[in-house]
């Protein structure tokens, strides 16, 4: 695992994207906010997903990131590849200046990936489905 691009996390603590149907809510959390429970890490990244999937909440070990050209990439597993094939959702963060700002606006995209299960078929092994998501960087007091 990579640690996000430093311009990403100079100052936003908060990152929320919508997709423009109204179907998907994620918000992202570089340094995971309070309060920590039992079992659960006390330090890392925290992504909250929402969508027809299902709800979840994804913890620093659960979370992997990469650096590319695009930004980073934020990946997690919303369906494990278990005999019917899994479902990867990574989301696309650029680099984002706050300035002076507490809110800065912005338009990135996420990709779910679907992977066929046990039988090996011919033709492409995933597909792809993109979302455009609008994203809303904050510098916001986060609980401890």
């Amino acid at each position: 695992m990579s640690t996000l691009q430093e311009s990403t996390t100079a100052s936003a603590n908060e990152f929320t994207f919508t997709h423009d149907e109204g179907t998907t809510l994620i918000v992202f959390y570089p340094n995971r906010p309070g309060p920590i429970r039992q079992g659960e890490p006390a330090t890392g990244p925290e992504l909250r997903y929402k969508g027809v999937e299902g709800t979840f909440t994804f913890f620093s070990d659960r979370i992997e990131i990469q650096d590319s050209p695009l930004g980073s990439l934020i990946s997690v597993l919303l369906k494990p590849n278990v005999g019917a094939g899994g479902l990867t959702f990574t989301l696309v963060l650029p680099s984002v200046n706050m300035g002076a700002k507490k809110k800065e606006t912005f338009h990135t995209i996420g990709v779910k990936t679907t992977s066929v299960g046990n039988i090996v078929t011919e033709g492409a092994q995933r597909t792809y489905m993109v979302l455009h998501l609008k994203g809303l960087a904050e510098i916001v007091i986060l609980p401890a």
